[in-house]
């Protein structure tokens, strides 16, 4: 691939928050290099769980509706033999496909004469000034946005350490084994500590996953727990293949002289949650606004931080509760059958 020797932003990541920043920096007239080690843009690791606030904002930037794979208006909650379904009277919680995804952003920006996406090639290299891709190019730019992930390499280059992070692990279980109707989400502090199970329904699949932090609980141990939770709803793995991908909710700021962080990069997921794909998009329109103008308000990422902050203080305290956090579940899932208390949770958590 031929590359010009100065571009006015390059974008490390085509992940959902770079290309969306590749978007708005290209409408705006700047010169951009997105760069993608993957050959193919949009599949990841991912259960694909989105809010409403997630989907008003992809389908206020155009997003087709055959991307959603299924729309849901309540959400399970289950601790052992309690169980609670929350009715949210509307269309609230969405799957969609990161693949259709990422492939609908990719086709916007190839409208574009001065964006330049290369896929299947690594960053080897990074200064303040140029980055070398596959040990060879040397590109300069005005501008560095790191958009590629909890492993990020520019997070590496700015010296960012990630000490708070978690793994997320998953398999995809066909919908003919079994029938999978409702997001649910499964507590239980001996097998899933201050986190939970989680089971998100596709068209033809369901997500089956769940997650730890590797300073709590060791992947063996987690692993282990995951699996004796799995034979007893009965649900079979054989010749499935488990999908892992880190989780970096560790956030030290966006902004470092010419380079940014956006999304999972910048630490911006929820350890609480788990999203991650909202706040990128977000981050990724902040950062190319504020490039564009140096003058603009980055009211949005405000937003975001809250409400990541507030879910932070949350998971510490289940963290906290140490014996009692069975107790809490249990709590929990008993309150949210009050109507207005299950749906007060919700906002906060979505």
């Amino acid at each position: 691939m031929q590359y010009e020797e100065k571009y006015d932003v390059v974008i490390v990541g085509a992940g959902p928050g770079g290309l969306r920043c590749a978007e708005i920096l290209g409408n705006g007239g700047k010169k951009v290099l997105i760069v993608e080690r993957n050959e193919l843009i949009g599949p990841k690791v991912c259960a694909g769980g989105l809010t409403r606030k997630a989907i008003e904002y992809l389908h206020g930037i155009g997003m087709p509706k055959d991307i959603v794979e299924n729309e849901f208006d309540g959400i399970v909650f289950r601790k052992g033999r309690f169980k609670t379904r929350i009715n949210f009277g509307e269309t609230f919680l969405y799957t969609i496909s990161r693949k259709n995804l990422g492939q609908w952003q990719l086709q916007k920006l190839c409208k574009m004469q001065n964006v330049t996406v290369a896929v299947g090639t690594s960053v080897t290299e990074i200064t303040k000034e140029y980055v070398v891709l596959n040990g060879s190019d040397k590109i300069q730019y005005d501008f560095l946005v790191g958009a590629d992930g909890s492993n990020s390499i520019v997070r590496r280059f700015l010296g960012i350490a990630t000490k708070r992070f978690g793994i997320g692990y998953q398999y995809m279980v066909p919908s003919l084994q079994k029938s999978f109707k409702d997001v649910e989400i499964v507590f239980d502090s001996k097998s899933f500590h201050s986190w939970y199970a989680w089971i998100f329904p596709y068209t033809n699949s369901a997500s089956i996953g769940t997650g730890y932090a590797p300073l709590i609980m060791s992947a063996k141990k987690s692993r282990k727990k995951f699996k004796q939770w799995i034979d007893k709803e009965k649900i079979s793995i054989k010749n499935i293949q488990i999908e892992a991908h880190p989780m970096n909710g560790d956030y030290r700021g966006y902004r470092f002289g010419n380079t940014f962080l956006v999304g999972d990069a910048a630490g911006a997921l929820s350890g609480f949650t788990g999203e991650g794909i909202y706040q990128s998009l977000i981050f990724g329109e902040e950062v190319a606004n504020i490039i564009l103008d140096h003058n603009h308000e980055n009211k949005k990422i405000d937003e975001v931080l809250h409400e990541k902050k507030v879910q932070e203080v949350l998971l510490l305290l289940v963290m906290l509760s140490g014996p009692f956090r069975n107790l809490v579940f249990y709590v929990v899932i008993l309150v949210v059958k009050i109507p207005w208390c299950g749906r007060t949770l919700l906002r906060v958590l979505s």
